[in-house]
């Protein structure tokens, strides 16, 4: 059997689906479904067979139906309900390969043991819709004074796709340029205020709705001689900012650590030494120290320089390595007003993390509802930092998941979730809330008492009264002597 990725919604109950009664108006040719997209000509739909066999009578077959931008129904792909496909999550249902890219309809239609047919095809309605989208978008760039102009084109763009990005020509790490009040459109320009002698690399990239991103070739600003400025008849103004590239930051959650670089050119002479120079709470660099290193240009690469260093404190450190050549010519000290090459955070502390209530509440579809709700507070927490687990024991290892990756959705330092305990077995268990910062320390905490979710209280029933009491049961006769019991 093949395997596909299946999408991320499914064809669930077919019931619901073939019944459907999604109608096509003319200012609503989709009636009013919402379109999925879809990077790949091949998907799979999943099909909930628990649901299906409980129909009465149960289908033998399902006939999937496809719509091509809005034309008449065709046949798809038909599978007995005992010979569906695998498909990705251990899941089985029908696989679809599209002839090509476009806007796709679905609907499921089941047949019987003795061939009839629900729904009927002159009553076939869209219950899903999907655009297959698998090109990638063009993206256009050319320099335009002390800025940029690009123009991005995809049928499926999303309109919040474009990302504007920068680096310094010796650096490696590109960075996001994030302007205050503004979304980057398809056609559109910005420019910087760049220091005399500074030039900055530059490049677009554009995501379509399925996810493909396309990027456009790298410019430098100031445009040098000779090149092509500007986009012929291009929209949009000019957007003039002073955000420039930022270096990297990586997190540490230690004392002591290693700062790693790569030296991208070396004369014939090679490299013998490298300067580590660090920058603390944005004041002046200072020089660390001088490490002896031996790197030949007929060395295999790439070469790595590993420079260890150690902080006094928690904080942000910026470092600078500047390699010395055999011949001992090396790089002028970085200036004040020089961009690290990396900042450091150093973060030692594991997040603060309470549970501030946990209530059990009536009312859920296929159990009660547990919600839970946190504390977590951190300067550096990850994005969606906050798992929910659960266990029948409090110093269990192994904990089962509520569900992982959370965000603080209250507030900045607080959520709430509420959980449907699905398994009618489980009565009583305990809850632990754990989250994780940039430099990978972990906070928990256990909600100190048993969660009980059995609200139930149990009742009985009379059967029957009977009259008086049971009679008592007549004495046994007492035995009478034998021949053998008397006295002679």
């Amino acid at each position: 059997m093949r395997a596909r990725n299946s999408l991320r919604f499914a064809l669930g109950l077919l019931a619901a689906l073939a019944l459907s009664t999604a109608a096509r108006t003319q200012d609503d040719p989709f009636g009013g479904l919402r379109p999925y997209y879809w990077p790949h000509r091949s998907f799979g739909f999943p099909i909930d067979q628990d649901a299906v066999a409980k129909m009465d009578p149960k289908p033998t077959h399902i006939q999937l139906y496809y719509a091509l931008n809005r034309g008449t129904f065709q046949k798809g792909p038909k599978l007995p309900l005992t010979g569906l496909s695998d498909i990705n999550g251990n899941k089985k249902g029908i696989i679809f390969d599209a002839p090509r890219d476009g806007d796709y309809e679905f609907v499921g239609q089941y047949i019987f043991a003795n061939g009839e047919v629900n729904p009927k095809f002159d009553a076939l309605a869209a219950t899903i819709r999907v655009v297959i989208d698998t090109t990638f978008p063009r993206v256009q760039l050319a320099p335009l004074g002390s800025g940029v102009e690009w123009r991005a084109t995809d049928d499926n763009l999303d309109p919040a796709g474009v990302t504007l990005e920068c680096k310094w020509p010796t650096s490696s790490e590109w960075t996001k340029i994030d302007a205050p009040n503004r979304v980057f459109k398809a056609s559109d320009s910005y420019a910087w205020k760049i220091p005399q002698g500074k030039s900055l690399d530059v490049r677009v990239v554009a995501r379509d709705r399925a996810g493909h991103e396309g990027s456009s070739p790298v410019v430098r600003i100031p445009a040098e001689s000779g090149t092509m400025v500007g986009l012929p008849k291009s929209g949009g103004g000019t957007f003039t900012g002073t955000t420039l590239p930022q270096p990297r930051i990586d997190f540490v959650n230690r004392l002591d650590f290693t700062v790693e670089s790569t030296v991208q050119k070396m004369g014939r002479s090679g490299v013998q030494a490298a300067h580590l120079y660090v920058q603390k709470d944005q004041g002046d660099w200072a020089h660390v120290a001088r490490y002896e290193k031996k790197l030949t240009p007929d060395s295999k690469g790439p070469h790595k320089l590993s420079l260890p260093y150690k902080a006094e404190r928690e904080g942000t450190y910026g470092f600078y390595i500047i390699p010395e050549s055999g011949a001992g010519a090396k790089a002028d000290p970085p200036k004040k007003d020089d961009p690290a090459m990396v900042l450091v955070v150093v973060d030692t502390k594991p997040p603060e993390v309470q549970i501030t209530a946990v209530q059990v509440k009536p009312g859920g579809v296929r159990g009660p509802l547990v919600e839970i709700t946190w504390t977590v507070v951190d300067p550096n927490l990850m994005p969606q930092p906050v798992s929910l687990e659960w266990s029948l024991d409090r110093s269990a290892k192994q904990w089962n998941e509520i569900k992982y990756r959370l965000d603080n959705n209250l507030t900045a330092t607080s959520g709430r979730y509420a959980w449907e305990v699905p398994d009618d077995k489980v009565w009583k268990f305990y809850v632990r809330v754990r989250a994780l910062d940039k430099a990978a320390n972990e906070g928990e905490r256990i909600w100190d008492k048993e969660v009980v979710v059995d609200l139930e209280k149990p009742s009985a029933t009379i059967d029957r009264v009977r009259g008086g009491s049971e009679p008592e049961k007549p004495a046994a006769p007492e035995k009478l002597p034998t021949k053998s019991d008397q006295t002679p």
